[in-house]
Formats: C-alpha cells, structure tokens, sequence
C-alpha cells in the first residue's frame, strides 16, 4: 500500500516540476525594439500631419471661437444686457409690421400678441446663435479685414432680416394655421435658419476667392 500511495504522487510532482522550470523562462514577445520605434515614429508622423493640415487648424479654431461664445452666451451679464434687448428689439419690429396689417397687438418686451395668439422670442428664436457660426467662420478664414468686413456686414443684415421674416411667419402661422406651428417652429425654421445662414458663408468664401483670383 505504501508503494502504490508513493507511486501514485509522483506524476503530480513531476507535472509540478515541470510548471516551476517553465515559469522561469523568459517569455519572447513577438515585437522587436525596431517595431515598436517604427509604431512609435508612425503615431508622432500620424499627430504632426493632423496638426499641420490647414483644414484641422481651422476646425479647431472655429470650435474654440465657438466654445468661448457659448461660455460668454450662458452668463447672465450677456443674457440681461445683450440677449434679452435683441429678443425685445425682434418683438418690437415683427409687432409693428404685423400691425400695419390690422392684426392689433400688443408689444410687451419680448411678447407680441393678442387675445387670438401670442408668441414670445427666446434664446433659439433670436438668431444669435446663427450669427455667431457666421461671424466664427468669418473670423478664422484667411481673408483680408476688408473682406472679413464687408462679409460681417452683409451677412449680418441677410440673417437679421431672415429671422425677422421667421418671427412674423410664425405669428401669422399660429394665428391662421395653429397645427402647423410646432412644426414650423421647432423643425423646419430651425434647419432652414442653418442652411441659409450656410449658404451665405459659403457665397461670402467664394466671392474672396474669386476676388483674390483677380488681383
């Protein structure tokens, strides 16, 4: 019995013996120093062509223009002192048009209205937020100031005028046609608010190329 009890553990020892000179020998990576500095070189070459290509130091640009904006655009100072009177500044002009049609309403701040339908412009409906991608995208292209100028100008007037023109549109809407409101409102203005204010960057940016192309 003492035999077989022997006979029956050695196996086990061995296979133990065997782990314990395995676990001591250097285990190979595949990757060789030469590898791993061309990965190495590879990743800096990769960041240096980011960094170096003309329309990704503009993207940043136009993102950290826009980012401080939104930080300015949130404080209070701005909403009290710059965004509240350009709201009022919409209700007057889009109540006084409205008026000269016989719609009768009133004028309270940032309300227009009457006892029929009444609408308040709030942050979204002001334009601001359209007019500061206009002015980023102005400020970080390479243009001359005159241009940068003229463009801020012009540009400026069409989307004033163009979210004056939404401000009435929705009045009349909900005056004549309220279960198209919502709709207007929160998703078709929206989107067309973007793509003309789009379609009047890209014109300013091919009018400089063609004015640099003739000098």
């Amino acid at each position: 019995m003492y035999v077989e009890a022997s006979l029956a553990l050695t196996p086990k020892k061995t296979k133990k013996m065997a782990k314990k000179k395995n676990s001591n020998r250097p285990i190979k990576s595949n990757s060789t120093p030469k590898a791993d500095a061309t990965l190495s070189r590879s990743r800096t070459i990769n960041w240096q062509e980011i960094k170096s290509n003309p329309i990704n130091i503009l993207l940043a640009k136009f993102f950290g223009l826009m980012i401080l904006f939104y930080g300015l655009w949130a404080s209070p100072f701005i909403q009290v002192n710059l965004i509240e009177p350009i709201s009022c500044a919409y209700a007057f002009l889009a109540g006084t048009f409205v008026n000269l049609f016989g719609y009768s309403v009133s004028i309270v701040r940032d309300t227009i209205g009457n006892s029929d339908f009444s609408i308040s412009i709030k942050n979204g409906c002001d334009g601001v937020e359209g007019l500061a991608i206009f002015l980023c995208a102005i400020l970080i292209y390479p243009a001359m100031v005159g241009q940068k100028l003229k463009g801020i100008l012009l540009g400026f007037s069409f989307l004033i005028m163009l979210n004056l023109i939404r401000v009435i549109s929705l009045y009349l809407i909900g005056v004549h046609v309220p279960s198209l409101f919502d709709v207007m409102h929160e998703s078709i203005w929206q989107v067309l608010f973007i793509l003309l204010t789009l379609v009047a960057l890209f014109k300013w940016i091919g009018w400089v190329k063609s004015s640099n192309a003739n000098e």
